[in-house]
């Protein structure tokens, strides 16, 4: 009789010690957990920032210019936004989308430099101006762009925010002139 009051009472015990390092456990394995998902979140985000700046520079690389710049860097930025499917939309916190058609030796006003930035949905136009330096010829209609948002990376003990983005580059292939 002895022996199996001991035998419980171990038992007991041992349930009781698995009980605690479960609970010693348990905040690290959800801290992990939270890291995956939120990593896993900003991945795709970035993902879909790279490839919208892909689609985007290849777009605005074949759109004909018709007369009117301005009015063809915001189309090619609503394809910016369109492509991003949801990651650049106004709302999106940090949305940063730069739109330039780079062409230094353009003659005609709808034929030169002009930057498109658009900040948390508020467009601006800039004349002159890119969205980055390219290391491509000055001589070479290109069309450039950039695209950003934040992100957030989660994992109890540590949380910080990111900045996440894509940027392409592409050779001006239509001329219509």
């Amino acid at each position: 009789m002895n022996s199996s009051v001991g035998r419980r009472r171990d038992r007991e015990r041992e349930a009781g010690a698995a009980l605690v390092e479960f609970a010693l456990v348990i905040p690290i394995l959800l801290a992990f957990l939270l890291a995956i998902v939120t990593g896993g979140l900003s991945i795709r985000q970035s993902v879909s920032l790279n490839n919208s700046a892909r689609e985007t520079a290849r777009y605005g690389a074949v759109l004909p210019v018709d007369g009117d710049l301005n009015n063809w860097l915001a189309t090619v930025a609503d394809v910016a936004v369109t492509s991003a499917t949801g990651d650049l939309s106004a709302t999106s916190p940090g949305q940063r989308i730069c739109i330039a058609y780079v062409y230094p030796n353009g003659s005609d006003t709808n034929d030169r430099t002009t930057r498109l930035m658009e900040v948390g949905g508020v467009r601006t136009i800039t004349a002159n101006a890119t969205c980055m330096p390219d290391g491509r010829p000055s001589s070479e209609r290109r069309v450039q762009i950039t695209v950003e948002r934040s992100g957030y990376f989660d994992a109890f003990i540590f949380a910080t925010n990111i900045t996440l983005s894509g940027q392409s580059v592409s050779r001006f292939e239509r001329f219509d002139r």
